[in-house]
């Protein structure tokens, strides 16, 4: 009495196999999925890095506009415009876009 049949080996292997090829498809077009999955998104986090224990820099693109934001335990965040169509933007616009895109 076998407990493992040719055919169910042969169920998994496929199974498997399409599922490497999934992988490697969703791999090759990283790029292009994740600009269709976000296309209405304003506002994306750019690179985030840590500085310390408790402090982080973050960048933040809000429509085209660069900003830095450095965040600390306990204190309130730092929000610096980075390019010049941002410094016409005030912290308090972001922070309203921010809680509309929320």
């Amino acid at each position: 009495m076998d407990i493992v049949t040719i055919d169910q080996l042969l169920t998994v292997g496929g199974f498997l196999a399409v599922l490497l090829a999934a992988l490697y498809v969703v791999q090759t077009n990283k790029g292009k999925l994740k600009g269709k999955l976000s296309t209405d998104r304003r506002m994306a986090i750019t690179e985030v890095t840590a500085l310390g224990a408790d402090s982080r820099a973050m960048l933040l693109n809000v429509d085209g506009q660069e900003f830095l934001i450095v965040t600390a335990k306990r204190q309130a965040p730092v929000v610096t415009p980075l390019n010049a169509k941002a410094a016409s933007v005030t912290p308090a616009e972001v922070a309203q876009i921010a809680q509309v895109a929320a």
